[in-house]
């Protein structure tokens, strides 16, 4: 928790005594006694008088919060009110401040220089405070650092309770002295030590994959050797590289756990064939997992197009039920040798201690609980995941050593790269214009994505319905819509259109981000392109520019553009690179929690204060790690458990004196 709450910033708040000290629109805090209450309605608000030590000041509280403070603190209340200073005419006030019965606590907390944590739902700042303050307070009568002496000497780094206090409670003069105090040697050591639980995690991490997985795996099967002399096109170095690096993980005795990245078109899918013949030939199963249904019917049909004798295949989708066809399903899937499908794999399969290889495909779609639904159906299967721009949570744990990684960074012969433009919300008729022209004169294809299927009385933002309408009225018939509402078979026979050219325009959602293949789609456009996720729009973009045909994607930014998403937008123009858009949204967005469920955050964590600012020591930390870990295990562990008994001890105390 010290770690991870994260003062978004720091307010001077002096107790002030003398009224006279009181400053405009600077924050203060002060202590009195209330003498009087002039009750508000309707408009007016409610006046709080409060006697100070030097005078008095008035506090204004507007809405139904005056009325609550004026039934819970009546006259003769000693208070304590923190917030900042408004002056009407000559006299210093407040206006709708923080207000509380007087605590010596609480005026210790908010006097001086107060941290200011990110709202977290359901719990009040002031909650937050006092939580953290009575940990510290524990922690105190422990001050034992865990690493050793030497090393604290040698990188300059303080002890770690008194940085822990100072990172969330700064003293005044401490805080006076730093230039900048988020870059101040407190951060430092706790964004070092931050690194290193990090590493400890993804260590122990790696060593729990360290199991024999009982199988052996001969690589560059007579399955694979048949399939590739069938192909049309030769593999590209790149592919030739990242499918010996996979191999040589098959072969081994512990399970593969790799991450492969490449951009879209780079040739993925060729490599999860190939690898997954290697699999079957030994006489294991292979189990590809896609986000949508178009998507895994396209691996199907590709798996079926490409290998040149008889495996047993199977696509898995949603809408099997029924006691009958599940019965078939169960042993169909027995029967199988490569198995794809999509979330309904994890629902349909049971445990089959055959299955060698799990890949799961656009794996950013996946939660990490689905992810682990599938893998818990085998019995140490070696794992695969595919990604044309990895999300940061599997960025992260590549630096951190808890995965590996091959990179396609080669396109096969014959892409051209896509040109990309960020467009004004005031220009959006331009790219209208273009499009139609473009589509009249020259029959292009291409996509137009919006945020939203329908018109929203709460967010300004574009969507396909109103779009479809503007744009069928400009170009009639060749003008399609496609949303996620729309029934499986009804989507494909609108994407059939457009690929045999019976249309030429697809108005969509996201619903296209992944599985929609069609050649010759020359142009992608993406209104509120802020509303989307990075990986999502390098996915989208990725839907054109398959063939040689020039391509372009415009980026329709919405109104009202924050200085963040225009410096993300001018972004994703600058490089059509995926593992660069990866490591970009890493340091935007941090790694999320790693071992956890959540897939993004911590994005003003001391660990990129860190990086941004001391980036070399990284790699100490990385060393340092290794020897920390092995020698200090068993110290660590007692640590943390006489950390928690002292502070629940207190707790404990605390309660039963009532």
């Amino acid at each position: 928790m010290l770690f991870n709450l994260v003062p978004e910033r720091y307010e001077k708040r002096p107790l002030i005594k003398n009224i006279y000290h009181l400053k405009n629109e600077e924050n203060a805090t002060v202590e009195g006694t209330i003498f009087s209450w002039k009750k508000g309605f309707g408009k007016r608000p409610f006046v709080m008088n409060l006697k100070l030590e030097t005078g008095s000041v008035s506090i204004t509280f507007f809405g139904k919060i005056g009325q609550q403070y004026c039934a819970m603190f009546p006259k003769g209340s000693k208070v304590l009110i923190s917030g900042q200073v408004s002056k009407k005419n000559i006299i210093s006030g407040f206006t709708n401040p923080s207000i509380f019965a007087y605590d010596e606590t609480w005026k210790n907390l908010l006097s001086g220089i107060v941290p200011v944590y990110k709202k977290i739902k359901g719990v009040s700042h002031l909650f937050v405070l006092r939580t953290v303050s009575e940990i510290l307070y524990v922690l105190q009568r422990f001050p034992y650092d865990w690493l050793p002496q030497d090393i604290l000497k040698q990188y300059n780094l303080p002890n770690l309770i008194k940085s822990l206090c100072n990172f969330h409670f700064p003293s005044p003069s401490l805080f006076e002295q730093e230039e900048d105090f988020f870059f101040s040697k407190i951060h430092r050591r706790i964004a070092f030590d931050k690194i290193f639980f990090f590493q400890y995690g993804a260590l122990l991490y790696k060593q729990s994959l360290k199991k024999n997985k009982n199988r052996v795996i001969k690589i560059n099967s007579t399955f694979a050797q048949k399939t590739e002399k069938q192909l049309p096109f030769s593999l590209t170095n790149a592919q030739k590289r990242v499918l010996k690096e996979i191999r040589n993980d098959l072969r081994k005795k512990e399970p593969m756990s790799r991450l492969l990245q490449g951009d879209v078109g780079s040739g993925k899918t060729l490599i999860m064939l190939l690898c997954g013949l290697d699999v079957i030939s030994c006489g294991f199963k292979t189990v590809i997992m896609a986000p949508t249904e178009i998507l895994a019917k396209q691996h199907f049909a590709t798996i079926e197009k490409f290998i040149p004798f008889d495996i047993e295949t199977l696509l898995v989708t949603g809408g099997i039920t029924g006691k009958k066809k599940l019965a078939e399903l169960k042993i169909k899937l027995q029967n199988a040798n490569f198995i794809v499908g999509t979330h309904a794999l994890y629902e349909k399969i049971e445990f089959m201690e055959n299955i060698g290889l799990i890949i799961i495909d656009e794996q950013h779609r996946f939660g990490v609980a689905q992810r682990m639904k599938l893998f818990d159906k085998a019995k140490n299967p070696d794992m695969l995941v595919v990604s044309a721009t990895p999300i940061p949570r599997s960025l992260a744990l590549t630096v951190y050593g808890g995965i590996d990684i091959s990179v396609i960074d080669e396109m096969p012969p014959g892409r051209t790269p896509v040109k990309t433009r960020f467009v004004k919300a005031e220009n959006r008729f331009k790219v209208v214009n273009y499009v139609v022209d473009i589509i009249k004169k020259e029959n292009k294809k291409g996509y137009w994505v919006c945020p939203l299927v329908e018109e929203s009385e709460k967010m300004n933002l574009k969507d396909v319905t109103t779009v479809f309408d503007e744009l069928q009225q400009l170009l009639g018939e060749k003008v399609l819509l496609l949303h996620g509402k729309m029934k499986s078979k009804e989507k494909n026979e609108i994407i059939d259109k457009l690929k045999t050219g019976k249309a030429n325009l697809l108005v969509a959602t996201v619903v296209i981000e992944v599985g929609v293949d069609i050649q010759d789609a020359s142009f992608m456009v993406i209104e509120n392109a802020e509303r989307f996720g990075l990986a999502q729009l390098h996915q989208l973009r990725g839907r054109v520019g398959r063939g040689e045909t020039k391509s372009f994607s415009a980026l329709i930014g919405g109104e009202n553009l924050s200085e963040k998403a225009i410096k993300r937008l001018n972004f994703m123009v600058s490089t059509t690179n995926g593992f660069k858009i990866a490591e970009f949204d890493l340091k935007q967005r941090g790694p999320g929690a790693l071992f956890g469920n959540e897939q993004s955050g911590l994005k003003n964590d001391p660990y990129f204060i860190l990086v941004a600012k001391f980036g070399k020591e990284v790699e100490v930390v990385k060393e340092l790690t290794n020897k920390i870990y092995n020698s200090r295990r068993t110290e660590l562990k007692s640590l943390f458990s006489k950390i928690f008994q002292l502070f629940f001890e207190k707790q404990f105390k605390k309660y039963k004196t009532g």
